[in-house]
């Protein structure tokens, strides 16, 4: 079997090189990640965002909460390229390049994980409106998860303990349920993933409100 080939990067996210995956990450090389957030403005103006309940087996953050869909970008890859193929494996929704808007990037070095990562992060919205029950289940993906934009936005942020969403599960594709999440969805994360993942709820909040993208919000973490 080839061995994946990955997209190296500098500081300014500027691709400088591809190894192979392992390799890559044996030498602490900076390597390319793309999330693709998906969330929209509903009837009510209400914002409404998907999620996904990672599942893939080794992955250090199985079971926790993440943007519907995130990768690698490979080698002969540009960054919105990653978007859509990683959009379509993870939620099963081939996209049009007009459904996805460029939110920013953001330099991770996090020595401190227990998976050690040194990447260059790059962040997309899917503003085309994806239902519970037009996503695929896969081996990376064992739940889907709605929920408001604002309500998740204070359980990252800290300012709430419980938000409330409602989810559709592998092992019951058929049945879309109420579910409660708390923090322990997000405990796995290390505090500079935790600070992205707030940037995002921002820069998403930011462009549908103002139908503008804020380069400013993917400011590094302090402290």
């Amino acid at each position: 079997m080839e061995k994946e080939q990955i997209a190296l990067f500098d500081t300014q996210g500027k691709q400088i090189g591809t190894k192979e995956r392992a390799a890559a990450y044996r030498d602490r090389d900076r390597v390319g990640l793309c999330f693709v957030w998906a969330a929209y403005t509903a009837p009510d103006n209400t914002v409404r965002m998907l999620l996904q309940t990672r599942s893939r087996p080794g992955d250090p953050y199985l079971g926790s909460l993440d943007s519907p869909a995130a990768g690698h970008i490979q080698a002969d890859e540009y960054h919105s390229e990653t978007a859509r193929r990683e959009f379509a494996e993870e939620v099963g929704v081939e996209l049009d390049p007009t459904e996805l808007v460029f939110l920013g990037q953001l330099h991770l070095e996090d020595p401190s994980e227990r998976y050690w990562r040194h990447a260059m992060q790059f962040f997309y919205l899917c503003t085309r409106p994806i239902a519970l029950d037009e996503t695929v289940f896969n081996e990376e993906v064992s739940a889907f998860v709605e929920v408001t934009l604002a309500d998740f936005d204070a359980l990252v942020s800290g300012r709430s303990a419980s938000i409330q969403g409602q989810a559709r599960y592998e092992e019951t594709p058929n049945e879309i349920r109420p579910q409660e999440i708390t923090p322990a969805a997000f405990a796995a994360y290390s505090e500079q993933i935790m600070h992205a993942i707030r940037c995002s709820a921002r820069a998403i909040d930011t462009y549908l409100k103002n139908d503008q993208v804020d380069a400013a919000i993917w400011s590094p973490p302090t402290g």
